[in-house]
């Protein structure tokens, strides 16, 4: 007689992004059936990966709970990209893509007879102080402005369903990835001479390489003692000018240009300060003691990997 498999269910919204498409084919690898929520299944079908694609707008749906019965995780990725001029009406569609996904999924699990046995939520060091000259973890203080405020309401929305599941918070620093976000965003220029460093460049990114954070979102699933919020962050310290120096290094170019502070601080809505120009030295204190290990910790060899692809 042939063996039945009983796959875990994993249900993934915002599945298509930057993170996402690192992590649906690990969790498909590790034996997941995969059921991803999107907006765009168009955009889906295309991608050619084995899933179950089902149409969701991110509002309260009457279907969501029946869909998330008794499965083994949901991973909330929804967010319209935060590196967008933080005008009044793009401030509103980050909050928007943000709050009500995560509220309509954690009402629908607290609904569930048989809620999920766990929540992985997307986080951000954003919640915390955009310019600390202390060691920011888990244990920080939230700090003031548009998105802490922002961050601490979105964690907020996905702990309403902590009664009924295991939640995790992804406080995520900024991914470096070969196909799109932050890192191609400078590593381009760099290549054609047009490098540039904002402001001073003294500013700590708190960074992680992609495939540590995908690594991470699966073993903080798998353990059992894992719960609440967690920085997703390299264990090590490096400035808005040794990344771009290690992108230049490789390519053996020089860095020729400097934007000045005082120019980033005319883009509208605080985005110099909490975005361009945060000082966050973020530790991910909570992986670490977790006994997480990361394989690419070193700014300069996760960048080596990424320029190599």
């Amino acid at each position: 007689m042939e063996k039945v498999i009983d796959n875990k269910v994993a249900v993934i919204a915002g599945g298509t992004g930057l993170i996402g498409r690192s992590l649906v084919p690990m969790l498909l690898n590790e034996g997941y059936r995969v059921k991803l929520l999107t907006r765009n299944p168009k955009k889906v079908q295309k991608s050619g990966i084995n899933v179950d694609i089902i149409e969701w707008s991110g509002k309260p749906d009457s279907e969501l709970t029946a869909l998330l019965e008794g499965v083994d995780v949901v991973v909330n990725l929804s967010g319209y990209n935060i590196a967008t001029l933080l005008t009044k009406r793009n401030r509103k569609r980050i909050v928007d893509s943000r709050i009500l996904p995560t509220r309509a999924l954690a009402q629908a699990m607290t609904s569930c007879r048989k809620p999920p046995k766990v929540f992985v939520q997307a986080s951000a060091v954003g919640v915390y102080p955009c310019n600390s000259s202390s060691v920011l973890t888990e244990k920080s203080a939230v700090g003031t402005g548009f998105l802490p405020a922002l961050v601490s309401d979105w964690e907020n929305e996905a702990l309403a369903c902590a009664n009924v599941t295991r939640v995790i918070l992804l406080r995520t620093g900024i991914v470096l990835a070969s196909d799109g976000g932050y890192f191609p965003k400078i590593a381009k220029p760099i290549r054609y001479f047009a490098g540039a460093i904002l402001g001073d460049g003294k500013n700590i990114v708190p960074w992680i390489h992609i495939a540590d954070h995908v690594r991470a979102i699966k073993f903080l699933i798998d353990n059992s003692a894992a719960s609440g919020a967690f920085n997703l962050t390299a264990p090590t310290t490096n400035s808005n000018a040794d990344i771009a120096s290690q992108v230049a290094h490789y390519y053996r170019r020089p860095i020729l240009f400097r934007i000045p502070s005082f120019i980033l601080h005319l883009l509208p809505g605080n985005m110099a300060n909490e975005v361009l120009l945060a000082n966050q030295p973020v530790y991910p204190e909570r992986l670490t003691q977790l006994g997480f290990s990361w394989n690419l910790p070193v700014l300069e060899n996760a960048i080596a990997d990424l320029l190599a692809k």
